[in-house]
């Protein structure tokens, strides 16, 4: 090869790459949406398990759809990796769903988010160990940028855990647990040569029925008719933070190391400590902001 074909090849990776880091940092924008979305529609009545149904139907339908479309083979799985998509919508879908909702009820929203942003640090050493993707010190430095940044804004660093429980601490560190499993069963799936719609529909899917049968069983499936404004909202959350974020995280991490896209979907909590001051006055004191800047330069850094 030529050294200006080289040259040529090198320029399109480094664009290839461009692209796919900015599809991971729009999706963590669009995340961090999601706690204002629950703040505003529990306020409102809405049940949490019905809440979480309606974003995982506002996900999996319009993906559907697509694959419809645009290529129904996409909607054939091999038996044996049938129990693969089973585990991303249970042990990491519904499990971060449940603990991640539950601990913004019960902190503030960005105590919530910092504490999921544990994430990029259990991703980096799942990846090492089940991807074989190196811990090289720039990576390992960004991933203590981070969870010392996410413990700043959300509070916990001063001593005062943000003004959250015990439970809504273990809540916000289970929804890490449960986002870090997403993005380890998600290489997973695409290793074995599923498209990223195929994984964001089954695994999305698999979450929704627990929900509905969860919203069935205690009686809150009603509540979809009651207010057709907070439904449409409802799905309106689905829609953003759901089909349209997790079709750019997962594409995006499709192109980069699994480590890498945990780390850069960090700007969330970023978003959200700053939606949660702004839309509900929740404050943020100048440790809170100097965290943020810390998330921020380890997404630049990386």
């Amino acid at each position: 090869m030529s050294g200006d074909s080289m040259a040529a090849n090198n320029i399109g990776d480094r664009k290839h790459n461009k692209y796919a880091a900015l599809m991971v940092i729009a999706s963590a924008v669009l995340w961090g949406l999601y706690g204002s979305f629950v703040t505003l529609l529990t306020s409102m009545g809405l049940s949490r398990n019905v809440l979480v149904f309606l974003r995982l139907f506002a996900t999996a339908l319009p993906v559907g759809i697509l694959m419809l479309i645009l290529d129904p083979s996409q909607f054939r799985v091999r038996r044996r990796d049938i129990p693969l998509f089973v585990c991303n919508g249970v042990f990491s879908l519904f499990f971060f769903t449940f603990c991640y909702t539950e601990a913004i009820k019960v902190t503030k929203i960005a105590t919530a988010a910092a504490l999921l942003y544990t994430a990029p640090a259990i991703v980096m050493v799942l990846s090492a160990v089940f991807f074989h993707e190196k811990m090289t010190p720039r990576k390992v430095f960004c991933c203590i940028l981070t969870v010392i940044g996410c413990a700043f804004a959300s509070g916990i660093a001063s001593g005062g855990g943000g003004g959250s429980s015990a439970a809504g601490i273990l809540m916000g560190l289970g929804a890490g647990l449960g986002y870090a499993l997403y993005s380890i069963f998600s290489r997973a799936v695409l290793n074995r040569g599923y498209s990223v719609f195929t994984n964001v529909f089954y695994s999305f899917s698999t979450a929704m029925v627990c929900y509905f049968v969860l919203a069935w069983a205690e009686g809150t499936l009603p509540q979809i008719a009651e207010d057709p404004g907070r439904t449409f909202l409802g799905l309106l959350c689905g829609l953003l933070t759901g089909s349209m974020a997790y079709v750019l995280y997962t594409a995006g991490m499709e192109r980069m190391e699994t480590s890498k896209a945990a780390q850069l979907a960090a700007i969330e909590p970023v978003t959200s400590v700053i939606l949660g001051s702004l839309l509900f006055r929740q404050p943020l004191s100048s440790m809170e902001f100097t965290g943020i800047i810390m998330v921020i330069a380890s997404v630049i850094l990386n």
